[in-house]
């Protein structure tokens, strides 16, 4: 067995606390779902292999229609969490996208129980500690791995080979990624993951674009020109107020995250910290402890003494970092495609000051070799059918119903906007909802043809796409949305809410963009941890985290020589993480 299953005393709260550290992003939710696994390179171990053989094994399973309608309708039992409200228990009875699930393909689904997120976890585990399950349950791996324990996991090879919609599997379990694996044991599928599309995760640089064109810079293609950017911003008063207010580059206390982090400098370097990658032996690594780190560390505190990081950084959030950015006092961070709305300071800024403007970078490499960017397959989550379901083909169902109607061709079943709108409002009460029914990457490929094209029958197969479409096009159209002048003022209302809504939404299509032509001429690098428990981390993780956090920042501050570093690798592998390096391994059947 590639690993032993945790002990049914180890709490949700402990197991959820180890998958975010395990060298991931995360993103919060107040649903059942959340982040999600690893990843790694097309040529890596087993990458998507346990999908095979769960298919080789099924060879002559006859695929059929999944959205054929039922009839009569079969029922199935879900859990759910959902933010308490005044209306929770109408919204969950009278909720129009349930109803027209049931209404159009004859799927009946009932709520066995609702909760508040906070509660999830501790009905989940009493559920299955009294065998008193739902038909289609979402759970964490750790849990998961309980219920295939105590055959409470129902085998679904056969079911998702059979009713799994080609849609559905290329964007819940595209080439390259282990999903799947994380839920496959001795070639058999015991659980759908809930599954963050890989490359929407990479990182990109957030440039303060109107300070480098009135400096005269050339835009940051190699390590060298993004550095004498940073140094311009501190010392050329790009604001022009004559005060020496500005700072180069944003950092959050935690150096890691989804934002005003480290881990992109680090990138340009070609160091991997908090992440697990291959080393050019083939095994598995842990990158914040390789000698590549050292010299990042270094440059890292040069910037901290040359005054091009704020120096209150380490009691800083991302969400107050980034109001540097709103009071124009920040001129670059790097993060994900959505960081430009961490405290919607870059939104923000547009409207308080039309004449800025930033723009997105692919991430600069310190030498002739490319960056290589890493991304996570952060699935975290997955949809369990439990044993005993009458109807587990309903399941799968529901997947590809949600796929179709967020990313693919919904026009036959919704004829009109008004239709799809008055079903899609109520889309965040389906019990099971991946990232990727929004299908993100091939929605914004298609937008960007339009837009190049002027033809909105490219995106008119889908109303989300249509819809992001229509306002990238009217902020094009209608320059006085970003503009101080007289059809602003009688536009206010609007404009703000319309700027709030899209106009940094432009910044994620371009990082999804990037991703994919780095992905492309396989210079991505991809995490290999995801959601990996192993024994160790259990007992070692939180504190080698801590002492890690703890060293870098003194290093970065100053307040530690360099040195240190090789210090703190003597520790980390003394206490636990040579073992957990093994174990990781292990897992992959690597010597």
């Amino acid at each position: 067995m590639k690993k032993r299953v945790l002990s049914y005393v180890l709490t949700a709260a402990l197991a959820a606390a180890l998958l975010a550290g395990c060298g991931s992003n995360s993103n919060g939710s107040d649903a059942v779902t959340a982040p999600a696994a690893e990843s790694s390179d097309k040529g890596d171990a087993d990458a998507g292999g346990s999908q095979t053989a769960a298919e080789s094994d099924s060879a002559d399973v006859q695929q059929v229609d999944p959205f054929g309608k039922s009839d009569p309708p079969v029922e199935i039992s879900v859990v759910q969490s959902v933010t308490v409200g005044a209306d929770q228990e109408d919204r969950s009875e009278n909720n129009n996208f349930l109803q027209f699930v049931e209404d159009t393909y004859g799927i009946k689904i009932t709520h066995k129980w609702i909760t508040t997120p906070e509660q999830y976890d501790q009905k989940i585990a009493l559920s299955l500690a009294t065998d008193d399950l739902a038909d289609v349950m979402v759970v964490d791996m750790v849990t998961m791995e309980q219920m295939i324990e105590a055959e409470q996991a129902m085998d679904i090879t056969d079911v998702w080979n059979e009713y799994a919609d080609d849609l559905t599997k290329s964007l819940i379990a595209p080439e390259g990624t282990t999903g799947l694996e994380m839920a496959t044991r001795d070639g058999r599928i015991y659980g759908i993951p809930m599954t963050t599309p890989v490359y929407e995760t990479m990182h990109g640089l957030f440039l303060r674009e109107d300070w480098r064109e009135k400096l005269g810079l050339p835009e940051p293609n190699s390590f060298e020109e993004f550095e004498k950017i940073l140094y311009a911003f501190v010392e050329q008063d790009p604001d022009g107020n004559g005060v020496d207010d500005t700072y180069g580059i944003g950092l959050n206390k935690d150096l890691y995250g989804d934002g005003y982090e480290i881990t992109s400098i680090a990138n340009m370097m070609h160091a991997y910290p908090n992440a697990w990658v291959k080393n050019d032996e083939g095994r598995v690594v842990y990158g914040s402890v390789q000698p590549e780190m050292k010299p990042v560390l270094e440059t890292l505190a040069k910037w901290y003494a040359d005054g091009l990081i704020d120096p209150e950084f380490t009691v800083k959030n991302t969400d107050k970092e980034a109001e540097l950015v709103l009071k124009e006092q920040m001129g670059a961070f790097f993060g994900v495609q959505w960081a430009q709305f961490m405290s919607n300071a870059v939104v923000d800024l547009y409207i308080n000051n039309p004449e800025s403007d930033w723009n997105v970078y692919k991430i600069p490499s310190v030498d002739e070799q490319p960056a290589k960017p890493i991304v996570y397959d952060n699935t975290r989550q997955f949809m369990v059918v439990t044993a005993g379901c009458e109807h587990p083909e309903a399941a799968v169902r529901l997947l590809d119903i949600m796929h179709k109607l967020g990313a693919g061709n919904c026009t036959d079943v919704l004829p009109t906007v008004d239709d799809f709108n008055e079903v899609w409002k109520d889309w965040s009460w389906m019990p099971v909802r991946p990232e990727s029914i929004h299908g993100n990457i091939p929605k914004w490929v298609a937008v960007f043809e339009a837009l190049e094209k002027d033809d909105p029958s490219l995106v008119s197969y889908n109303y989300n796409a249509l819809a992001l479409y229509n306002t990238q096009k009217e902020m094009a159209d209608h320059p006085e949305y970003r503009t101080s002048d007289g059809n602003r003022a009688e536009k206010e209302e609007s404009a703000q809410e319309f700027i709030k809504g899209q106009w940094g939404t432009r910044f994620s299509g371009h990082i999804f963009g990037m991703a994919t032509e780095l992905a492309d001429k396989d210079l991505l690098t991809y995490d290999q941890c995801g959601a990996i428990v192993t024994d160790t981390m259990v007992d070692s993780l939180a504190q080698l985290e801590k002492m890690e956090l703890e060293t870098f920042t003194r290093i970065i501050t100053g307040d530690a020589s360099v040195d240190e570093f090789d210090t703190f690798v003597e520790n980390w592998n003394r206490m636990g993480g040579s073992q957990i390096t093994e174990e990781i391994n292990e897992f992959y059947g690597i010597k």
